[in-house]
């Protein structure tokens, strides 16, 4: 087939699929799709709360336990035990197929009766505020985080201890502040970093060591602002710096503008074979794919890792799966927060299972229908029926609608990649959950806290302070699942002081917020190679384009407006290469 121009049926824009796209679709048997890859996956994320976290009675053993399904959601959740447990059986919610109502409509009915998960946090030792993680202790506050320590507010964090305010940290400890870092210890303020020891505002740097506002270093010690400074000299600046909030701003600024005259290369990543995409290792032949590990033929993917022959996957370990999110799947499509299945349709919270349509909650069963159990023979008559319907209602080849999912919008992880307002998300048809008015008693206003750590003792820990957005109702509006006020926690105060740090000003979702802001956003755009010998100077000739600019276009998270001097991977490499050999640019 060839490539086709189509109108998505959500945001009425046009969007192409193209020949190696149809050869997919037809191989998993699934229609094309009728939205565009942008409101895909933004209807996937409508089904995902990772960070609302909720008091409410397990519905089984009656006890007060935390759940991400707020305390109006009228469905069924249990505890962590009760739900693992053998006291209830999920085949007793059975439902024989009805074909005169749509699919969606009983799958709703279904999930709605069910008995829900209430967190998804396993294998973990007093870390009861996590969420998506296993095998954690002592950690607080922290999603998609797995075999670490001590951690608080962290977000996709795995193997790391004594880390705190981190997104995407993997083997680090004694870290703040930091994105997307590997290996890095006794440091803060760290971004797209690699193997960095005692160190404060770096940015794309590796193997460096005492290290001070230093842009795309390799390998280097004692550098201040990129100026090579002795080991005294250093220690001795160092030893002048104190870290308050106001010079932790400036020092930010003045490492932004180093950026700024320095070339990137036009994605984030490594190793990898024909990428199309952000922040992507050890890959082959991804496209629009963002965060992806160990993955090979791969298009419109977000946090896949170790997956295959896959399109429109969030949050997966897959092979051979079509709209899924946060799964570890085969051979599947349309699967939500599923884990070790196979050869299944429009699954939720199903676990170690194969031959599943439409069912909910289940562990080890086969040959399931809306949770009803067949034989194998019944199950492969029925199956072709009921996607024949599906057909005629229009309702197959589509993930789960917004409207039957188990969250508000502003809830889920939509609000954090599409960000709507009260107004715009119920003007598109989405639910929203009005939090009750919080009544804290302020004891403390942002601008009233000590400018360091040392100047805060312990009644800290008993005062509550004003989030420093609620202080204009610009920022009101633009975080909209701010807390409003917050507290210290023991743990916190303690990593403060051990690392010289202040207070923050705001809470822990618009930190996080803020955070996810660093990483370009999961959007590509086409663009041509800035290097041209003037923008920035470069310190060797390019065998590939000797003068003049450099012909090569390039697919990139770099919006066509940002400052940034973006470089194809040929001219960066050559520059990096060069540079390396010179020592760092001033």
């Amino acid at each position: 087939m060839h490539e086709e121009s189509r109108q998505c049926q959500n945001c009425k824009s046009a969007f192409t699929i193209d020949a190696s796209d149809f050869t997919f679709y037809e191989k998993i048997k699934v229609p094309p799709p009728t939205w565009c890859p942008e409101c895909r996956y933004q209807r996937r994320l409508t089904n995902r709360n990772e960070w609302n976290f909720y008091r409410r009675p397990c519905g089984l053993c009656k006890k007060e336990i935390i759940s991400i399904h707020n305390p109006n959601y009228s469905g069924t959740v249990y505890c962590q035990p009760c739900f693992w447990s053998d006291k209830w059986n999920p085949l007793g919610y059975g439902m024989e197929y009805d074909f005169s109502r749509p699919f969606f409509d009983q799958f709703k009915e279904l999930r709605l009766k069910t008995p829900r998960i209430a967190m998804a946090n396993t294998k973990s030792v007093n870390s009861e505020y996590t969420n998506q993680s296993e095998e954690n202790k002592n950690c607080y506050l922290c999603v998609s985080t797995g075999n670490c320590e001590n951690c608080i507010y962290g977000y996709w964090n795995n193997g790391s201890r004594d880390c705190v305010d981190c997104y995407m940290v993997e083997k680090c400890e004694l870290l703040y502040e930091s994105v997307n870092c590997t290996k890095c210890s006794s440091s803060a303020y760290l971004q797209n970093c690699s193997d960095c020891l005692a160190s404060y505002f770096l940015k794309d740097c590796r193997g460096c060591t005492n290290c001070f506002g230093c842009y795309g270093l390799r390998g280097k010690s004692n550098f201040w602002f990129n100026e090579q400074l002795t080991k005294e000299e250093y220690q001795k600046r160092l030893s002048e710096f104190v870290l308050t909030r106001e010079n932790i701003k400036n020092t930010l600024l003045k490492l932004r503008d180093i950026e700024l005259r320095e070339p990137h290369k036009y994605y984030n990543g490594k190793n990898n074979l024909v990428p199309s995409g952000d922040y992507l290792e050890e890959t082959k032949y991804t496209n629009t794919s963002f965060n992806c590990r160990h993955a090979e033929n791969i298009k419109y993917c977000q946090d896949a890792w170790f997956s295959k022959e896959s399109y429109d996957c969030t949050e997966v370990f897959s092979q051979f799966c079509y709209e899924i999110e946060g799964c570890i799947a085969n051979r599947s499509s349309f699967v939500a927060k599923t884990w070790e299945v196979f050869d299944s349709w429009y699954l939720d919270l199903c676990y170690n299972s194969h031959d599943l349509f439409g069912c909910i909650s289940l562990r080890k069963k086969e040959y399931c229908i809306l949770n009803k159990q067949y034989s194998k023979e019944e199950y492969n008559e029925l199956l072709p029926k009921i996607i024949e319907h599906m057909k005629s209602t229009k309702e197959w080849g589509e993930f789960f609608p917004a409207s039957i999912s188990s969250f508000a919008y502003n809830e889920t992880v939509a609000q954090d990649y599409f960000p709507l307002s009260k107004e715009e998300a119920i003007s598109k048809g989405y639910s929203w959950y009005e939090r009750k008015d919080r009544d804290y008693v302020i004891n403390i206003k942002p601008y009233e806290l000590s400018k360091t750590i040392a100047e805060i003792d312990d009644s800290i820990l008993e005062k509550t302070i004003l989030c420093k957005t609620q202080l204009r109702e610009e920022e009101k509006k633009e975080y909209i699942n701010c807390t409003t006020a917050f507290k210290i926690t023991k743990a916190e105060l303690d990593f403060y002081r051990k690392m010289g740090l202040p207070l923050p000003e705001k809470c822990f979702h618009d930190r996080r917020k803020d955070r996810m802001a660093l990483r370009s956003p999961r959007k590509l755009w086409r663009r041509q190679c800035a290097c041209d010998y003037q923008s920035y100077k470069n310190v060797t000739k390019h065998e590939h384009h000797p003068e003049g600019r450099c012909p090569t276009e390039f697919e990139t998270s770099y919006a066509p407006d940002r400052p940034e001097i973006v470089y194809c991977e040929q001219c960066y490499q050559q520059e990096v290469a060069r540079e390396q050999a010179l020592g760092a640019r001033l």
